[in-house]
């Protein structure tokens, strides 16, 4: 089965064998937007050369990095003069985590049976994005909206003339929101993407995980089952944390939860329990913040 899916209007996804981590490609009038270019060695040499035949001008080529994790960071040595786009906090976060992006590739390469060409080199993109804005890149107009909760630098995109969202490390059927946080940042984040869902023509969500979503109905059900979820962690863990148990009985207590990927071969069940750690560790500094207060005032 080929990696590419052909979704019309120029876009093109390509499916990694690893973690079904997807790159997507816009082609238009020459240009192309290239999200999140990866993961391994011969992926990326594929999707070069499948970008080179559709856009062969290097300043025609642009490089949207959603957030800064291993697994999206990994493509701009195979598009060397190529534009590149993300977060202003990208660049931080990339720096700060240069080694542990470095251990992880290897590993996950290397278990995937290729080898890593080169050490990961840290960069800043050239242009830097925050909050909700309109850009134009490649002949087509963006739509960039701030979604942290699963990195503090995770941008979503959006083009209105295409009906085409390409959702970072949200959204996907295989995955459960993946906190790094408390959940309430997540579901924030997923709150404030409902009107897209209510009012754009949503034709495809890419999810960086996964498989795409077709039509704004199976799209929004995406977003709706996600908060459901966080919603769902939010509150067991606060009916434990009330109740005075441990995290580790918490944890216990909320294995029993219906998720996306519970017990699957591509398994959340160690993703769920960090979130219970996430929920629960937010509820504790709220309450030692709050117990500070009382303390000051007496």
């Amino acid at each position: 089965m080929s990696a590419w899916t052909d979704l019309g209007d120029g876009v093109f996804v390509r499916q990694s064998r690893c973690c079904q981590m997807n790159s997507t490609v816009v082609i238009h009038d020459g240009n192309a937007i290239v999200f999140d270019p990866g993961v391994l060695p011969s992926e990326l040499s594929d999707l070069a050369a499948f970008v080179e035949r559709r856009a062969p001008r290097f300043e025609n080529t642009t490089l949207v990095f959603t957030h800064p994790h291993w697994d999206h960071v990994l493509g701009k040595p195979w598009f060397p003069l190529a534009a590149t786009v993300a977060h202003v906090g990208f660049g931080d976060e990339v720096d700060r985590d240069a080694a542990e992006i470095e251990a992880s590739t290897k590993k996950w390469v290397e278990s995937e049976g290729e080898a890593w060409p080169r050490p990961f080199e840290a960069f800043t993109p050239a242009l830097t994005l925050r909050g909700t804005i309109g850009v134009r890149i490649g002949g087509r107009e963006m739509l960039v909206y701030d979604v942290p909760g699963h990195s503090p630098s995770q941008i979503a995109c959006y083009f209105p003339d295409i009906g085409l969202f390409v959702a970072g490390d949200t959204l996907s059927d295989i995955e459960i929101p993946w906190l790094d946080g408390p959940p309430w940042v997540y579901r924030r984040s997923l709150q404030a993407l409902h009107w897209v869902f209510e009012q754009e023509q949503v034709k495809h969500l890419v999810p960086g995980h996964g498989s795409v979503a077709h039509g704004r109905t199976d799209s929004y059900k995406r977003l709706l089952r996600d908060i459901d979820y966080l919603l769902h962690l939010e509150g067991e863990v606060g009916n434990a944390f009330t109740l005075g148990a441990s995290l580790e009985e918490t944890q216990d207590r909320l294995a029993k939860m219906s998720y996306v990927g519970k017990d699957a071969a591509y398994s959340m069940n160690d993703v769920h329990r960090a979130n219970v750690k996430f929920a629960f560790d937010g509820l504790r500094e709220q309450a030692e913040m709050r117990q500070d207060g009382r303390t000051k005032e007496t």
